[in-house]
């Protein structure tokens, strides 16, 4: 009914909330961040309701106030509209982990992202690319959930918060743990890439070297009682990447002279 209370629908208080960070991020990926998540704002989930992610991002052009930015796809990082999207679906997964609550598709990055390095670590984040890669998760209570966001521009954060009526659940996240492990590409196998948007003489980095893995993240979901509800493994298998650059005109690439020191 459109005129149920928030105390009839169950959501009465914070059941999980958590934060990533974007620091570094280009102009155009914090506008499509904050672009991204204001889709996610407001939105209730009904008890035993699955949440697909795509179904409320919708589609990513410039008429829907995306910006042109770098985007992961075929293998490499290219330009593309809507890169940063996937900073959200990282958060909704993160918040998803800690709520309890089951997840019935998630999918990792092609390779291990410095964004979502800090804070959980590897194994925590979550890509989405519509309509065949998505996130969702189920709210298995009886109880209505809503979601919120807040950007922070100042912070360089994104934070989602949960509210519903606590089930009493508790959550144990062990890991991450690396198999596998293959080292970064050496310098010789750069990548170097022709933008002729970019200023003449210039170089700028766009990926950094990383070593592939398999990780592995356990979760185990307590009820109230102490009973084991969920206990999973997320498995992320991480390929190694290279270092990454775009230059622009009257520019011989490789040429690492150029690269702006941090």
């Amino acid at each position: 009914s459109s005129n149920a209370t928030s105390e009839d629908l169950g959501i009465t208080e914070l059941v999980s909330e958590r934060t990533t960070y974007f620091y570094g991020s280009t102009d155009a990926r914090k506008s499509n961040i904050a672009r991204s998540a204001s889709n996610f704002f407001g939105i209730v989930i009904a008890p035993g309701e699955e949440f697909s992610f795509n179904k409320y991002l919708g589609t990513i052009t410039e008429d829907d106030g995306y910006e042109e930015g770098l985007i992961i796809y075929g293998g490499q990082t290219i330009k593309g509209i809507g890169g940063g999207v996937c900073q959200v679906s990282t958060t909704v997964f993160q918040t998803v982990f800690w709520a309890g609550f089951p997840v019935t598709e998630r999918w990792q990055h092609g390779y291990m992202l410095g964004y979502y390095n800090d804070g959980e670590g590897p194994g925590m984040d979550a890509t989405v690319y519509s309509p065949i890669v998505d996130f969702k998760f189920v709210n298995n209570t009886p109880y209505h959930l809503l979601i919120e966001n807040y950007y922070n521009e100042v912070e360089e954060s994104l934070t989602f918060k949960f509210y519903s009526t606590s089930m009493g659940r508790s959550v144990e996240k062990e890991g991450p743990v690396f198999e596998d492990n293959v080292p970064a590409p050496p310098e010789e196998d750069d990548v170097w890439t022709f933008d002729p948007d970019m200023e003449p003489g210039t170089v700028r980095q766009i990926d950094w070297a990383t070593e592939g893995a398999k990780v592995t993240v356990g979760r185990t979901v307590y009820n109230a009682d102490g009973d084991v509800m969920i206990h999973e493994d997320f498995v992320s298998n991480y390929v190694p990447w290279a270092n990454g650059y775009m230059y622009g005109p009257d520019v011989s690439a490789p040429d690492y002279s150029l690269v702006p020191s941090e």
